[in-house]
């Protein structure tokens, strides 16, 4: 998360309680995002589809392939601001509490960014997030170019075999043109789970074997990387992202502008900030598949 301070006089120390007040919270969910931070008033997110199976070719001009126009995913940023106020005699009176205060509105501005970067995943499974087809993000019926659909949608509670038919679904991706993509080729995954599923992927993804007949469990052996989301509103659904391409998209459209000041007429101590965020995704679904588990 990258911060500006323009106010020449804040002191180091509130400087520094923001800041470990930020830290405070883990920035884990940026492990599994593409984070842009451009300084634009639009981002729009243009599709890659892939090239179709190149043909045979006998000679004279090459075959010509166009690219498919999809139409590019706009993202629209949100404002976020406060002005926290401290009357004059409560800084003299009760420093311990307002020495602690940047702190404070450090982690508050941490936990804004972490919860907004959740709602794209805690909307996977609806039209609210939508991916190229105007399905959701994680759908059984991803339309293909050449006919016929895919799916990133697994409905089994997570367990050693729910993650292993992870697995084989990212072996068995196909592009958008109808062409294998072995996303488990291209490297590790990131394992996306609320709090609630802590035990059983540590079970699913640590025990040496699968049952008392002592065969190998073979979910371990894929560089998963479990994160722990606790802004994940639905204890029981879970992700699986790919380290190597993912379809989630949070955009700093601003970053933490923080000013610390006296206000002139009360003499009150202010804190005032403001950023610009958003979360979104790609146009195109590659590179996550998502559990949607009935309670």
């Amino acid at each position: 998360m990258a911060t500006n301070f323009t106010n020449e006089n804040v002191k180091q120390t509130v400087v520094e309680a923001f800041f470990e007040g930020v830290h405070k919270v883990p920035e884990t969910w940026a492990d599994y995002m593409d984070v842009r931070r451009d300084d634009i008033a639009d981002l729009r997110i243009s599709p890659i589809t892939g090239v179709s199976e190149i043909g045979v070719w006998t000679g004279g001009d090459l075959p010509v392939q166009e690219l498919d126009a999809l139409d590019p995913q706009a993202v629209t940023y949100t404002k976020f601001g406060v002005q926290v106020r401290v009357d004059k005699y409560d800084v003299k009176d009760v420093p311990e509490s307002t020495n602690r205060l940047p702190q404070r509105i450090g982690t508050a501005v941490a936990q804004t960014y972490a919860k907004r970067a959740a709602t794209v995943l805690n909307n996977a499974f609806t039209t609210a997030t939508t991916s190229y087809d105007g399905l959701a993000l994680c759908s059984a019926s991803h339309t293909v170019k050449t006919g016929g659909t895919r799916s990133n949608l697994l409905t089994s509670a997570l367990d050693t075999t729910a993650i292993m038919a992870g697995i084989r679904t990212f072996r068995k991706w196909v592009d958008y043109q109808g062409l294998p993509f072995d996303v488990v080729a291209m490297g590790g995954f990131y394992l996306v789970i609320p709090p609630d599923l802590e035990e059983a992927v540590g079970q699913a993804l640590g025990s040496s074997v699968t049952s008392s007949a002592m065969q190998l469990n073979m979910a371990g052996s894929y560089d998963i990387d479990v994160r722990i989301n606790p802004f994940l509103t639905d204890t029981n659904n879970a992700f699986l992202v790919s380290k190597s391409m993912t379809p989630l998209i949070f955009w700093e459209r601003s970053a933490v502008d923080l000013v610390v000041d006296v206000d002139p007429d009360s003499k009150a101590l202010k804190y005032s900030l403001d950023f610009a965020i958003a979360a979104a995704v790609g146009a195109i679904p590659d590179g996550i598949v998502g559990y949607s588990v009935a309670p």
